[in-house]
Protein backbone atom coordinates (compact mmCIF):
# COMPACT_ATOMS: atom_id res chain seq x y z
CA UNK A 1 0.00 0.00 0.00
CA UNK A 2 2.82 2.40 -0.87
CA UNK A 3 1.03 4.11 -3.78
CA UNK A 4 -2.16 6.14 -4.03
CA UNK A 5 -3.35 3.88 -6.84
CA UNK A 6 -3.09 0.71 -4.72
CA UNK A 7 -4.82 2.40 -1.79
CA UNK A 8 -7.69 3.68 -3.92
CA UNK A 9 -8.09 0.27 -5.58
CA UNK A 10 -8.18 -1.39 -2.14
CA UNK A 11 -10.88 1.04 -1.03
CA UNK A 12 -12.83 0.29 -4.20
CA UNK A 13 -12.46 -3.47 -3.61
CA UNK A 14 -13.79 -3.06 -0.07
CA UNK A 15 -16.54 -0.51 -0.66
CA UNK A 16 -17.87 -1.41 -4.11
CA UNK A 17 -18.91 -5.02 -3.32
CA UNK A 18 -20.53 -3.82 -0.10
CA UNK A 19 -22.51 -1.17 -1.99
CA UNK A 20 -23.54 -3.68 -4.64
CA UNK A 21 -24.59 -6.24 -1.99
CA UNK A 22 -26.79 -3.64 -0.34
CA UNK A 23 -28.16 -2.64 -3.75
CA UNK A 24 -28.79 -6.29 -4.63
CA UNK A 25 -30.58 -6.92 -1.33
CA UNK A 26 -32.73 -3.83 -1.88
CA UNK A 27 -33.56 -4.85 -5.44
CA UNK A 28 -34.40 -8.38 -4.30
CA UNK A 29 -36.78 -7.09 -1.63
CA UNK A 30 -38.36 -4.73 -4.12
CA UNK A 31 -38.80 -7.56 -6.65
CA UNK A 32 -40.39 -9.80 -4.00
CA UNK A 33 -42.79 -6.99 -3.10
CA UNK A 34 -43.64 -6.48 -6.77
CA UNK A 35 -44.26 -10.23 -7.23
CA UNK A 36 -46.55 -10.27 -4.19
CA UNK A 37 -48.40 -7.21 -5.45
CA UNK A 38 -48.78 -8.79 -8.90
CA UNK A 39 -50.05 -12.00 -7.31
CA UNK A 40 -52.60 -10.11 -5.24
CA UNK A 41 -53.79 -8.21 -8.31
CA UNK A 42 -54.05 -11.46 -10.28
CA UNK A 43 -56.10 -13.20 -7.58
CA UNK A 44 -58.32 -10.16 -7.24
CA UNK A 45 -59.07 -10.39 -10.95
CA UNK A 46 -60.02 -14.06 -10.50
CA UNK A 47 -62.46 -13.07 -7.74
CA UNK A 48 -64.17 -10.61 -10.04
CA UNK A 49 -64.49 -13.38 -12.63
CA UNK A 50 -66.08 -15.80 -10.13
CA UNK A 51 -68.46 -13.14 -8.85
CA UNK A 52 -69.52 -12.37 -12.39
CA UNK A 53 -70.36 -15.97 -13.33
CA UNK A 54 -72.05 -16.95 -10.03
CA UNK A 55 -75.83 -16.92 -9.96
CA UNK A 56 -78.72 -18.01 -7.70
CA UNK A 57 -81.79 -19.52 -9.37
CA UNK A 58 -85.24 -18.22 -8.54
CA UNK A 59 -85.81 -21.28 -6.43
CA UNK A 60 -82.83 -22.65 -4.56
CA UNK A 61 -80.44 -22.20 -1.69
CA UNK A 62 -77.06 -22.43 -3.49
CA UNK A 63 -75.09 -20.57 -6.12
CA UNK A 64 -74.97 -21.89 -9.64
CA UNK A 65 -71.76 -21.87 -11.73
CA UNK A 66 -71.27 -22.88 -15.35
CA UNK A 67 -69.54 -26.17 -16.03
CA UNK A 68 -66.63 -24.37 -17.60
CA UNK A 69 -65.25 -20.87 -16.96
CA UNK A 70 -63.69 -18.53 -19.44
CA UNK A 71 -60.41 -18.57 -17.45
CA UNK A 72 -57.94 -21.28 -18.65
CA UNK A 73 -56.20 -21.36 -15.28
CA UNK A 74 -59.41 -22.64 -13.68
CA UNK A 75 -59.60 -25.45 -16.25
CA UNK A 76 -56.00 -26.67 -16.32
CA UNK A 77 -54.97 -28.90 -13.33
CA UNK A 78 -51.31 -27.96 -13.80
CA UNK A 79 -51.93 -24.21 -13.59
CA UNK A 80 -51.57 -24.16 -9.81
CA UNK A 81 -54.65 -21.96 -9.45
CA UNK A 82 -57.60 -23.41 -7.52
CA UNK A 83 -60.98 -21.79 -6.97
CA UNK A 84 -63.41 -22.78 -4.19
CA UNK A 85 -66.75 -21.48 -2.91
CA UNK A 86 -68.06 -22.33 0.58
CA UNK A 87 -71.58 -21.92 1.92
CA UNK A 88 -72.59 -20.88 5.44
CA UNK A 89 -72.06 -24.43 6.75
CA UNK A 90 -68.48 -24.56 5.40
CA UNK A 91 -69.28 -27.02 2.63
CA UNK A 92 -67.70 -26.68 -0.78
CA UNK A 93 -70.46 -25.87 -3.22
CA UNK A 94 -68.15 -25.22 -6.18
CA UNK A 95 -64.59 -26.10 -7.11
CA UNK A 96 -62.68 -25.22 -10.28
CA UNK A 97 -61.69 -27.96 -12.72
CA UNK A 98 -58.04 -27.17 -11.95
CA UNK A 99 -58.49 -28.78 -8.50
CA UNK A 100 -59.14 -32.21 -9.99
CA UNK A 101 -55.73 -33.49 -8.83
CA UNK A 102 -56.16 -32.17 -5.31
CA UNK A 103 -57.04 -35.15 -3.10
CA UNK A 104 -57.93 -33.18 0.01
CA UNK A 105 -59.66 -29.84 -0.21
CA UNK A 106 -58.85 -27.16 2.37
CA UNK A 107 -61.48 -26.34 4.96
CA UNK A 108 -63.19 -22.98 5.13
CA UNK A 109 -61.48 -22.33 8.48
CA UNK A 110 -58.08 -22.73 6.81
CA UNK A 111 -58.64 -19.28 5.35
CA UNK A 112 -60.19 -17.51 8.34
CA UNK A 113 -62.58 -18.27 11.20
CA UNK A 114 -64.41 -14.95 11.16
CA UNK A 115 -66.85 -14.05 8.41
CA UNK A 116 -66.26 -10.46 7.23
CA UNK A 117 -68.15 -9.56 4.05
CA UNK A 118 -66.75 -7.11 1.56
CA UNK A 119 -63.05 -7.54 2.52
CA UNK A 120 -60.34 -9.22 0.45
CA UNK A 121 -57.76 -11.10 2.55
CA UNK A 122 -54.40 -12.27 1.27
CA UNK A 123 -51.89 -14.58 3.05
CA UNK A 124 -49.33 -17.36 2.69
CA UNK A 125 -49.89 -20.73 4.36
CA UNK A 126 -48.82 -24.35 4.15
CA UNK A 127 -51.53 -26.84 3.28
CA UNK A 128 -51.01 -30.58 2.76
CA UNK A 129 -47.25 -30.14 2.54
CA UNK A 130 -47.38 -27.33 -0.05
CA UNK A 131 -47.12 -23.60 0.47
CA UNK A 132 -49.86 -21.52 -1.16
CA UNK A 133 -50.95 -17.97 -1.62
CA UNK A 134 -54.40 -17.94 -0.02
CA UNK A 135 -57.03 -15.33 -0.68
CA UNK A 136 -60.70 -15.21 0.29
CA UNK A 137 -63.58 -12.85 -0.16
CA UNK A 138 -66.74 -13.11 1.97
CA UNK A 139 -70.05 -12.08 0.40
CA UNK A 140 -73.75 -11.85 1.29
CA UNK A 141 -76.10 -12.78 -1.54
CA UNK A 142 -79.67 -11.51 -1.36
CA UNK A 143 -82.20 -14.22 -2.14
CA UNK A 144 -85.49 -13.63 -3.99
CA UNK A 145 -87.36 -13.89 -0.71
CA UNK A 146 -85.22 -11.14 0.82
CA UNK A 147 -82.87 -13.33 2.88
CA UNK A 148 -79.08 -12.79 2.81
CA UNK A 149 -77.01 -15.97 2.39
CA UNK A 150 -73.27 -15.92 3.25
CA UNK A 151 -70.72 -17.42 0.83
CA UNK A 152 -66.93 -17.47 0.93
CA UNK A 153 -65.01 -17.29 -2.34
CA UNK A 154 -61.51 -18.70 -1.93
CA UNK A 155 -58.47 -18.99 -4.20
CA UNK A 156 -55.25 -20.94 -3.83
CA UNK A 157 -52.07 -20.54 -5.85
CA UNK A 158 -49.02 -22.72 -5.34
CA UNK A 159 -45.84 -20.78 -4.49
CA UNK A 160 -43.76 -22.97 -6.79
CA UNK A 161 -44.29 -20.55 -9.66
CA UNK A 162 -43.47 -17.65 -7.37
CA UNK A 163 -40.26 -19.30 -6.20
CA UNK A 164 -39.25 -20.17 -9.73
CA UNK A 165 -39.68 -16.56 -10.82
CA UNK A 166 -37.79 -15.37 -7.74
CA UNK A 167 -34.96 -17.88 -8.29
CA UNK A 168 -34.63 -16.88 -11.94
CA UNK A 169 -34.58 -13.21 -10.94
CA UNK A 170 -31.96 -13.80 -8.23
CA UNK A 171 -29.74 -15.74 -10.60
CA UNK A 172 -29.98 -13.00 -13.20
CA UNK A 173 -29.44 -10.33 -10.55
CA UNK A 174 -26.41 -12.16 -9.12
CA UNK A 175 -24.67 -12.54 -12.46
CA UNK A 176 -25.55 -8.96 -13.33
CA UNK A 177 -24.04 -7.66 -10.07
CA UNK A 178 -20.88 -9.75 -10.58
CA UNK A 179 -20.50 -8.40 -14.12
CA UNK A 180 -21.21 -4.88 -12.87
CA UNK A 181 -18.61 -5.26 -10.09
CA UNK A 182 -15.92 -6.44 -12.50
CA UNK A 183 -16.82 -3.72 -14.98
CA UNK A 184 -16.75 -1.01 -12.32
CA UNK A 185 -13.40 -2.24 -10.97
CA UNK A 186 -11.91 -2.16 -14.45
CA UNK A 187 -13.38 1.30 -15.00
CA UNK A 188 -12.03 2.38 -11.61
CA UNK A 189 -8.54 1.19 -12.56
CA UNK A 190 -8.72 3.07 -15.87
CA UNK A 191 -10.00 6.24 -14.17
CA UNK A 192 -7.30 6.02 -11.50
CA UNK A 193 -4.62 5.68 -14.15
CA UNK A 194 -6.03 8.67 -16.01
CA UNK A 195 -6.61 10.77 -12.88
CA UNK A 196 -3.17 10.09 -11.36
CA UNK A 197 -1.21 10.72 -14.54
CA UNK A 198 -0.68 14.41 -13.64
CA UNK A 199 0.98 13.32 -10.37
CA UNK A 200 3.36 11.12 -12.35
CA UNK A 201 4.09 14.04 -14.65
CA UNK A 202 4.68 16.27 -11.63
CA UNK A 203 7.11 13.71 -10.17
CA UNK A 204 8.96 13.57 -13.50
CA UNK A 205 9.20 17.37 -13.62
CA UNK A 206 10.49 17.43 -10.04
CA UNK A 207 13.23 14.94 -10.99
CA UNK A 208 14.20 17.26 -13.82
CA UNK A 209 14.36 20.11 -11.32
CA UNK A 210 16.64 18.03 -9.15
CA UNK A 211 18.84 17.19 -12.13
CA UNK A 212 18.98 20.87 -13.11
CA UNK A 213 17.45 20.42 -16.57
CA UNK A 214 14.59 22.81 -15.65
CA UNK A 215 14.21 25.62 -13.13
CA UNK A 216 10.44 25.92 -12.70
CA UNK A 217 7.34 23.75 -12.98
CA UNK A 218 5.99 25.41 -16.11
CA UNK A 219 3.71 22.56 -17.22
CA UNK A 220 -0.07 22.74 -17.08
CA UNK A 221 -1.75 20.46 -14.56
CA UNK A 222 -5.31 19.95 -13.29
CA UNK A 223 -6.51 22.66 -10.93
CA UNK A 224 -5.78 20.69 -7.73
CA UNK A 225 -2.25 19.73 -8.84
CA UNK A 226 -1.69 23.17 -10.35
CA UNK A 227 -2.08 24.70 -6.87
CA UNK A 228 0.73 22.45 -5.63
CA UNK A 229 2.89 23.32 -8.65
CA UNK A 230 2.25 27.05 -8.19
CA UNK A 231 3.15 26.80 -4.49
CA UNK A 232 6.35 24.93 -5.36
CA UNK A 233 7.17 27.60 -7.95
CA UNK A 234 6.73 30.27 -5.28
CA UNK A 235 9.06 28.36 -2.96
CA UNK A 236 11.60 27.98 -5.76
CA UNK A 237 11.29 31.65 -6.65
CA UNK A 238 11.70 32.66 -3.01
CA UNK A 239 14.69 30.36 -2.67
CA UNK A 240 16.32 31.82 -5.78
CA UNK A 241 15.60 35.34 -4.55
CA UNK A 242 17.01 34.49 -1.13
CA UNK A 243 20.26 33.16 -2.62
CA UNK A 244 20.53 36.27 -4.77
CA UNK A 245 19.87 38.49 -1.76
CA UNK A 246 22.54 36.67 0.26
CA UNK A 247 25.07 37.25 -2.50
CA UNK A 248 24.10 40.92 -2.86
CA UNK A 249 24.10 41.46 0.90
CA UNK A 250 27.58 39.99 1.27
CA UNK A 251 28.84 42.21 -1.53
CA UNK A 252 27.10 45.26 -0.09
CA UNK A 253 28.41 44.47 3.37
CA UNK A 254 31.99 44.25 2.16
CA UNK A 255 31.61 47.47 0.19
CA UNK A 256 29.87 49.34 3.01
CA UNK A 257 32.51 48.45 5.57
CA UNK A 258 35.37 49.83 3.49
CA UNK A 259 34.72 53.46 4.40
CA UNK A 260 34.34 53.15 8.19
CA UNK A 261 37.34 50.82 8.38
CA UNK A 262 39.41 53.25 6.34
CA UNK A 263 38.37 56.10 8.64
CA UNK A 264 39.37 54.08 11.70
CA UNK A 265 42.70 53.15 10.14
CA UNK A 266 43.43 56.80 9.36
CA UNK A 267 42.32 57.91 12.83
CA UNK A 268 44.68 55.44 14.49
CA UNK A 269 47.63 56.99 12.65
CA UNK A 270 46.76 60.71 12.70
CA UNK A 271 44.12 61.67 15.28
CA UNK A 272 44.76 62.59 18.94
CA UNK A 273 43.23 60.23 21.57
CA UNK A 274 40.05 62.24 22.28
CA UNK A 275 39.25 62.76 18.62
CA UNK A 276 40.02 59.11 17.91
CA UNK A 277 37.61 57.98 20.64
CA UNK A 278 34.81 60.06 19.14
CA UNK A 279 35.52 58.90 15.59
CA UNK A 280 35.90 55.28 16.66
CA UNK A 281 32.55 55.40 18.47
CA UNK A 282 30.85 56.94 15.46
CA UNK A 283 32.34 54.48 12.96
CA UNK A 284 31.68 51.46 15.17
CA UNK A 285 28.06 52.58 15.40
CA UNK A 286 27.95 52.84 11.66
CA UNK A 287 29.55 49.39 11.23
CA UNK A 288 26.97 47.94 13.63
CA UNK A 289 24.13 49.53 11.67
CA UNK A 290 25.53 48.36 8.35
CA UNK A 291 25.91 44.78 9.59
CA UNK A 292 22.39 44.80 11.11
CA UNK A 293 20.94 46.25 7.94
CA UNK A 294 22.60 43.74 5.61
CA UNK A 295 21.73 40.77 7.81
CA UNK A 296 18.13 41.95 8.08
CA UNK A 297 17.96 42.51 4.34
CA UNK A 298 19.33 39.03 3.73
CA UNK A 299 16.64 37.27 5.78
CA UNK A 300 13.62 39.55 5.31
CA UNK A 301 12.37 37.71 2.20
CA UNK A 302 12.50 34.43 4.02
CA UNK A 303 10.48 35.86 6.86
CA UNK A 304 7.84 37.16 4.47
CA UNK A 305 6.67 33.63 3.79
CA UNK A 306 5.76 33.14 7.45
CA UNK A 307 2.15 32.91 8.57
CA UNK A 308 2.95 33.80 12.21
CA UNK A 309 0.59 36.36 13.74
CA UNK A 310 2.31 38.92 15.96
CA UNK A 311 0.22 41.13 18.24
CA UNK A 312 0.96 44.81 17.81
CA UNK A 313 0.34 46.17 21.30
CA UNK A 314 2.90 44.03 23.22
CA UNK A 315 5.66 45.00 20.76
CA UNK A 316 4.85 48.71 21.15
CA UNK A 317 4.91 48.40 24.94
CA UNK A 318 8.36 46.81 24.83
CA UNK A 319 9.65 49.57 22.56
CA UNK A 320 8.08 52.26 24.76
CA UNK A 321 9.94 50.86 27.78
CA UNK A 322 13.31 50.99 25.98
CA UNK A 323 12.86 54.36 24.27
CA UNK A 324 11.63 56.07 27.44
CA UNK A 325 14.97 55.19 29.02
CA UNK A 326 17.07 56.25 26.02
CA UNK A 327 15.27 59.59 25.61
CA UNK A 328 14.51 60.16 29.29
CA UNK A 329 15.70 63.76 29.06
CA UNK A 330 13.03 64.62 26.45
CA UNK A 331 10.00 63.30 28.41
CA UNK A 332 8.22 62.18 25.25
CA UNK A 333 4.54 61.29 25.77
CA UNK A 334 3.66 58.22 23.68
CA UNK A 335 -0.07 57.77 23.00
CA UNK A 336 -1.21 54.35 21.69
CA UNK A 337 -4.55 53.87 19.94
CA UNK A 338 -4.26 50.13 19.28
CA UNK A 339 -6.89 47.41 19.63
CA UNK A 340 -5.82 44.46 21.76
CA UNK A 341 -6.30 41.94 18.91
CA UNK A 342 -4.58 44.00 16.20
CA UNK A 343 -1.94 41.68 14.71
CA UNK A 344 0.68 41.58 11.96
CA UNK A 345 0.94 38.45 9.78
CA UNK A 346 4.70 38.08 9.96
CA UNK A 347 7.77 37.63 12.11
CA UNK A 348 8.00 39.42 15.46
CA UNK A 349 11.60 40.52 14.86
CA UNK A 350 10.59 42.17 11.60
CA UNK A 351 7.80 44.05 13.38
CA UNK A 352 10.18 45.16 16.17
CA UNK A 353 12.71 46.33 13.58
CA UNK A 354 10.06 48.31 11.68
CA UNK A 355 8.41 49.95 14.69
CA UNK A 356 11.72 50.40 16.49
CA UNK A 357 13.21 52.46 13.66
CA UNK A 358 10.03 54.52 13.15
CA UNK A 359 9.59 55.21 16.88
CA UNK A 360 13.29 55.97 17.29
CA UNK A 361 12.97 58.63 14.59
CA UNK A 362 9.82 59.98 16.22
CA UNK A 363 11.48 60.17 19.65
CA UNK A 364 14.65 61.61 18.18
CA UNK A 365 12.98 64.41 16.21
CA UNK A 366 9.77 64.89 18.21
CA UNK A 367 9.42 67.66 20.77
CA UNK A 368 7.06 66.14 23.32
CA UNK A 369 4.39 63.95 21.67
CA UNK A 370 4.29 60.76 19.61
CA UNK A 371 1.06 59.11 18.51
CA UNK A 372 0.74 55.55 17.25
CA UNK A 373 -2.54 54.19 15.91
CA UNK A 374 -3.58 51.12 13.92
CA UNK A 375 -6.60 50.36 11.76
CA UNK A 376 -7.48 47.17 9.94
CA UNK A 377 -8.91 47.33 6.42
CA UNK A 378 -9.67 43.97 4.81
CA UNK A 379 -6.52 41.85 4.91
CA UNK A 380 -4.24 44.79 5.66
CA UNK A 381 -3.15 46.61 8.80
CA UNK A 382 -2.47 50.36 8.56
CA UNK A 383 -0.11 51.65 11.28
CA UNK A 384 0.36 55.39 11.68
CA UNK A 385 3.26 57.01 13.60
CA UNK A 386 2.99 60.78 14.24
CA UNK A 387 5.43 63.15 15.95
CA UNK A 388 5.47 66.87 16.68
CA UNK A 389 8.96 67.48 15.34
CA UNK A 390 10.01 69.65 12.41
CA UNK A 391 8.68 67.18 9.88
CA UNK A 392 10.09 66.19 6.49
CA UNK A 393 9.88 68.35 3.41
CA UNK A 394 7.55 66.99 0.75
CA UNK A 395 10.35 67.00 -1.83
CA UNK A 396 12.35 64.64 0.39
CA UNK A 397 9.62 62.06 0.98
CA UNK A 398 10.83 59.69 -1.72
CA UNK A 399 14.54 60.03 -1.01
CA UNK A 400 14.13 59.53 2.74
CA UNK A 401 14.15 55.76 2.29
CA UNK A 402 17.44 55.64 0.39
CA UNK A 403 20.23 53.97 2.31
CA UNK A 404 22.60 56.44 3.95
CA UNK A 405 20.31 59.40 3.24
CA UNK A 406 20.33 61.76 6.24
CA UNK A 407 17.96 64.71 6.18
CA UNK A 408 19.19 66.19 9.46
CA UNK A 409 22.92 65.94 10.12
CA UNK A 410 22.58 67.59 13.51
CA UNK A 411 21.28 64.35 15.00
CA UNK A 412 23.43 61.21 15.40
CA UNK A 413 22.86 58.35 12.98
CA UNK A 414 23.83 56.96 9.60
CA UNK A 415 20.55 57.20 7.68
CA UNK A 416 20.00 53.44 7.47
CA UNK A 417 16.91 52.97 9.68
CA UNK A 418 14.30 54.08 7.13
CA UNK A 419 16.02 52.07 4.39
CA UNK A 420 15.70 48.95 6.55
CA UNK A 421 12.01 49.74 7.11
CA UNK A 422 11.43 50.15 3.37
CA UNK A 423 13.16 46.85 2.56
CA UNK A 424 11.29 44.85 5.22
CA UNK A 425 7.96 46.41 4.18
CA UNK A 426 8.59 45.58 0.53
CA UNK A 427 9.39 41.98 1.44
CA UNK A 428 5.85 41.67 2.85
CA UNK A 429 4.32 43.34 -0.24
CA UNK A 430 3.39 46.27 2.02
CA UNK A 431 3.76 50.04 1.69
CA UNK A 432 5.49 52.79 3.65
CA UNK A 433 5.05 56.47 2.89
CA UNK A 434 5.42 59.85 4.56
CA UNK A 435 2.98 62.72 4.89
CA UNK A 436 2.31 65.69 7.14
CA UNK A 437 1.18 64.91 10.69
CA UNK A 438 -1.68 66.67 12.52
CA UNK A 439 0.97 67.30 15.19
CA UNK A 440 2.87 69.38 12.56
CA UNK A 441 5.68 66.85 12.40
CA UNK A 442 6.13 63.78 10.22
CA UNK A 443 3.56 61.05 9.78
CA UNK A 444 4.73 57.58 8.71
CA UNK A 445 1.93 55.32 7.37
CA UNK A 446 2.91 51.67 7.35
CA UNK A 447 0.69 49.11 5.54
CA UNK A 448 1.32 45.45 6.40
CA UNK A 449 -0.63 42.19 5.95
CA UNK A 450 -2.83 41.20 8.86
CA UNK A 451 -3.83 37.70 7.64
Amino acid sequence: MKTLKSRLLLVALLVLPLVLIVAGFTLDRAYQASLAAAEKSRLERYFYLLLSIADIPATGEQLNFPAHTAEPDFENPSSGILGLVYNAEGDVIWRSNSSALLLELPQQTDFATDFQPGQLYFQQRELAGNVYFLAHYDTLWQMPDGRDLPFRFALLHRLADYHQSLAAWRQQLGWGLVALTLGLLCLQAILLYWALRPLGRLARDLRQLQEGTRHTLDGRYPAEVQQVADSLNLVLEREAGLRKRYRESLGNLAHSLKTPLAVLQSAVKKSPPDAFRYQAQEQLERINQVVSYQLQRAVSDQQSGSRTRTLLLPCLERLRHSLDKIYADKSIQLALDIEADAAFAGDEQDLLELLGNLLDNAYKYGESQVWVSAERSGDWLHITVDDDGPGIAETAHETSFARGQRLDTSKPGQGIGLAICADITASYKGKLHITRSPLRGARFILTLPSV
